[in-house]
């Protein structure tokens, strides 16, 4: 190379902060302006449709009655009271390893009081539930979920994601990805964890159960601890 055009390829400190100011100074306006930018376009992403909700709230009590005591009526199930669980029911299926030591599997029936609410005529639990049922008109009952989980891990994933199988996004990173977020700064899902008084009642809940799975990761869940900080490593030491 020529000693001229290398001396003149050289900088010094002075030069280069000179040269740069324009550059640093357009990419840092670029990031203030970018977002408007990209939201006034007419060609920008979105949902093809207008989101009516703004928000979600969902509550998970892993842990809590069956639905067969709540919600979930069988009235059938009375006659059978204490009878062996029929093979056709069970059809081969493995046990789980809190009945597999059992030397029978008697059918027990919801020993709680069940009543028609609503114009729906919704059965539920009148004993435990005794006022939820003015608002039966006004909740959505899903009773065609299943699963062929018999462990409490796999159904909960299964119940978050949608398989047994993890890899696939939660909930929680489909409604950020379809609502999108109001600001950037802030994450537009977070998961709050509540530790049980009775440690051994604690259920198995791992990360993987708020993880965005292949959506991009913004749109995973931002776990908030339930004692001390509730992010750690953000406070000031």
């Amino acid at each position: 190379m020529n000693l001229l055009q290398e001396h003149n390829l050289l900088q010094t400190r002075r030069q280069l902060f000179a040269r740069g100011k324009n550059v640093l100074g357009g990419a840092a306006l670029a990031s203030l302006l970018g977002e408007s930018f990209a939201n006034a376009s007419p060609g920008a992403p979105g949902p093809h449709f207008a989101p009516k909700a703004k928000r979600v709230i969902y509550l998970h009590m892993v842990g809590g009655p069956s639905q067969m005591d709540l919600f979930d009526y069988k009235p059938q199930m009375q006659a059978y009271y204490d009878k062996d669980l029929p093979e056709s029911i069970r059809n081969g299926q493995r046990l789980t390893t809190m009945t597999s030591g059992q030397a029978r599997f008697p059918i027990a029936p919801s020993k709680f009081n069940f009543a028609q609410r609503g114009q729906c005529g919704m059965w539920m639990n009148s004993d435990l539930l005794p006022f939820l049922g003015r608002n039966a008109d006004d909740i959505c009952w899903m009773r065609s979920l299943h699963t062929e989980a018999i462990n409490h891990e796999p159904a909960i994933c299964a119940m978050q994601t949608g398989n047994q199988i993890t890899g696939r996004p939660c909930l929680g990173s489909w409604a950020s990805y379809g609502l999108g977020a109001m600001n950037s700064n802030l994450p537009t899902f977070v998961v709050l964890i509540a530790t049980p008084t009775n440690r051994e009642q604690e259920q198995a809940i791992s990360p993987r159960l708020w993880s965005s799975g292949y959506l991009p990761g913004e749109h995973a869940g931002v776990s908030f601890r339930s004692k001390g900080d509730p992010i750690l490593f953000i406070n000031n030491p």
